[in-house]
Parts: structure tokens; sequence; C-alpha cells
């Protein structure tokens, strides 16, 4: 399996375990949004907690040029340790949410 299948496989093996856990609070569910062509992988919660209208993405990664880039991440889960965890070295992880000055601190790919 070349680099960009197996980052395809591990990213959309690492959603799909994230999906299945369900807000403790309203009625939200949470949809995987898997574009495999342009590379772009999704959580968006959509639902209710009492009169208030929950609607937005939770964790958001992109591949780009090999590498895994991240997004965006409002969970408590540690995406970056997870995908070295499962075989991404920290030079092909990009912690996107962080400017360029700060990865340069994180020990994970510039960009």
């Amino acid at each position: 399996m070349d680099k960009l299948e197996l980052y395809r496989s591990i990213v959309t093996e690492i959603l799909t375990k994230y999906s299945q856990y369900k807000p403790s609070y309203g009625q939200v569910e949470i949809e995987q949004i898997f574009d495999r062509d342009r590379d772009r992988y999704q959580l968006l919660a959509i639902g209710w907690n009492q009169q208030k209208r929950i609607y937005g993405t939770t964790i958001h990664l992109d591949i780009q040029d090999e590498k895994i880039w991240i997004q965006q991440n409002t969970t408590e889960f540690d995406l970056a340790s997870d995908l070295v965890d499962m075989g991404v070295p920290k030079q092909d992880i990009v912690i996107g949410f962080h400017t360029p000055k700060m990865r340069q601190l994180t020990g994970f790919a510039v960009g």
C-alpha cells in the first residue's frame, strides 16, 4: 500500500472510531464526512441541546503533500498522538490550527 492510501486508511479508521462517541448532552449526532477525491475528512456534530442548536465541525483532517494536517480538533482526543501510535511519523503530521511559528515548537511538521 502506498503512503497516500495508507494515510487515507488511517484517517478514516481513526475518525470512524471517534464518531462512535456521542456527546453526553442533548440530542446530537456525529456525522462522518469523507471526501477521498480531495482528501478532506471531517466529523460534524448536528442536533439540539435543549433550545440551543448544535452544528459544527469537531474534527477536520486533510491530507496534503503526503502529510496529515490537523485543521480542527475541538475534542478531548489527542489526534496527533493517536496518529503517531498508528504508525504516522511526526514529520508527516502538521498541527494546522497552530501558527507556522508555533508549529516549529511542537515536534511535528511545520507544513
